[in-house]
């Protein structure tokens, strides 16, 4: 695995968007197709773009960092240790169907919400799962990244995704639904397939794990280590401390016997015999009491030294907080991403916010001034308030569970240290956008597609689409950059829905492979995993779902 891989990729897509701007000329749909002068981009061009990054995308970051710090600080919460064993020993040897319903669980949530970037929120919990399962960083890279796509390729009523694609072809979210359906649910069929094929194959996996789990499992296996040889030590010195007792006492008896035979000569036979009857009892009494005495110090001692080293027992650790926390964040980021309003006319979250801003204690709006300026759900932005429900959710979780301040500030030190590669690279694929947003030129290879045939055509649709989705980052400026010019030359509007569902799944289809997907980006480089060994990987799958997808178009077509 080569060295600074990912960023290499993303410096790479930005120099050949860069080069673009040399190669094609400036090209912009005001209602006609204007194409003026290359605007070639220079090298202070360049850096000056690094600075809008931060005025319309500083929620890549802010979010990513917010993500990190949560599980910098729950790695240092012994019940998130524990509940991920909980969860890995409860499906021991039923590791497929845990894998298969975290694909399921994750599209769902993002086909029905839109909850597209935000619910990398997850990523880290499912990597470890899937880790601490056996198996490889591409599996869990293809549990991550793969259902999430599937998930935007599928979008079924998580209208954020779509919006602008129906306002700019004036359809609606309930529009070719039984197909997004179909489309959603075929896919997700064939990346489990694809996920679970491969991952039976490599099983029993030989990467890192304590990389991506709780520090608390390394420092239990360190920590016993230590006990271990403190104990062995331990044992060593009493063994030595009997030794040196044993060759003391029989020093004493050697010399008492000298001493009784030359009591002996001396006073005669009968006196010697009497001297030596007292003098014996005397020294056995003596050796006797030495030796019971040694052996009790030894004892002793020992059992000093093993109540030193014993480990105590740990206190129960009560999961359950931590998980009613972490499963709120996900319901409230989910809900917060509905469109209530838009699609089903539901103001009951409108209501209850305007509820409690005008909730008053003597005259005062206390509920008011505490949140500050918040939207509603169904309006929840990136930029501020899914990272502060997060960051607020870490503080609650480190104050129940007893976090020391030092012990707190350490695990968001250490969560901001993993997220920041990422949060950066995510950062700068953006990068690529700004460039084709202020020097346009994707709209020459739009028109030079779409002039082959002068009228729909699936494949040709199919590839502006791959395109336009590779350029633009997100879906959003994917249909504000080319649908406008495309329906300019399709005219008929009865093709508006299947047309909206083509840019809808091929950009889910390309945010797979391209070297400017977001969410790519940020868990390959999280993972250290290279995108060749990707591209490697997931040409399949990728394969399969185009397969799939441009059959289904053609049959609708003809529908």
């Amino acid at each position: 695995m080569k060295k600074h891989n990912i960023l290499k990729v993303v410096l790479l897509s930005i120099l050949v968007v860069l080069l673009c701007t040399w190669i094609f000329p400036s090209a912009s749909y005001q209602y006609e197709l204007v194409v003026d002068e290359r605007a070639q981009l220079g090298i202070f061009d360049l850096f000056a773009y690094v600075v809008e990054l931060f005025r319309y995308f500083p929620y890549v970051i802010l979010m990513v960092l917010a993500t990190g710090i949560f599980y910098g600080v729950a790695y240092r919460i012994p019940a998130y240790r524990v509940m991920l064993d909980k969860i890995v020993k409860k499906f021991a040897g039923k590791e497929p169907i845990l894998l298969a319903a975290m694909m399921i669980l994750i599209a769902a949530i993002v086909s029905v919400s839109g909850l597209s970037f935000g619910i990398l929120f997850i990523f880290p919990f499912v990597i470890s799962i899937v880790l601490l399962m056996g198996y490889n960083k591409l599996v869990a890279a293809s549990v991550t990244v793969g259902s999430t796509i599937v998930g935007i390729l599928g979008t079924t009523l998580g209208s954020s995704t779509t919006y602008y694609i129906n306002v700019i072809l004036g359809t609606e979210v309930q529009s070719e639904m039984i197909t997004k359906v179909i489309l959603l649910v075929i896919s997700l069929v064939l990346l489990i397939y694809n996920v679970l094929l491969y991952a039976k194959k490599t099983k029993n996996n030989t990467d890192k794990v304590l990389e991506f789990v709780p520090v608390s499992a390394s420092s239990e296996r360190k920590d016993a280590k230590v006990t271990v040889a403190e104990e062995k030590k331990a044992d060593s010195t009493v063994k030595e401390k009997k030794d040196v007792k044993k060759a003391t006492s029989k020093k004493n008896e050697t010399a008492e016997k000298q001493g009784t035979t030359k009591n002996t000569a001396k006073t005669g036979a009968k006196a010697s015999s009497k001297t030596t009857t007292k003098k014996g009892q005397k020294t056995s009494s003596k050796t006797t009491a030495k030796k019971a005495s040694t052996k009790t110090r030894a004892y002793d001692l020992k059992s000093k030294v093993e109540t030193k080293v014993t480990v105590k027992p740990k206190k129960k650790v009560h999961i359950w907080p931590f998980v009613l926390v972490f499963d709120l964040v996900i319901i409230i980021l989910a809900i917060a991403s509905f469109d209530w309003v838009g699609v089903f006319n539901i103001d009951i979250f409108e209501q209850a916010l305007e509820a409690v801003q005008e909730f008053e204690i003597g005259g005062f709006p206390i509920f008011a001034k505490l949140l500050g300026n918040v939207n509603v759900f169904g309006e929840w932005s990136l930029n501020y308030e899914m990272p502060t429900l997060i960051i607020l959710a870490t503080c609650f979780l480190g104050f129940i569970y007893g976090l020391k301040f030092d012990e707190f500030l350490d695990g968001v030190v250490a969560g901001v240290k993993k997220a920041i590669r990422p949060a950066i690279f995510m950062f700068l694929v953006y990068l690529v956008l700004v460039i084709v947003t202020y020097n346009p030129f994707q709209l020459n290879i739009t028109k030079f597609f779409l002039d082959i045939t002068n009228d729909f055509n699936v494949i040709t649709m199919t590839i502006v689409s791959m395109i336009s989705s590779i350029f633009n980052v997100e879906n959003v400026y994917v249909a504000q950059s080319t649908l406008p010019y495309v329906t300019s030359v399709i005219t008929d509007s009865t093709l508006y829905p299947l047309l909206g569902v083509i840019f809808q799944s091929i950009y889910g289809l390309m945010m797979l492979v391209a070297p400017t997907s977001v969410i790519l980006i940020g868990v390959l480089s999280y993972l250290d995993v290279s995108y060749g060994q990707w591209l490697k990987h997931i040409w399949k799958l990728f394969l399969q779902l185009l397969i799939v997808l441009v059959v289904i178009f053609f049959i609708v077509f003809l529908i």
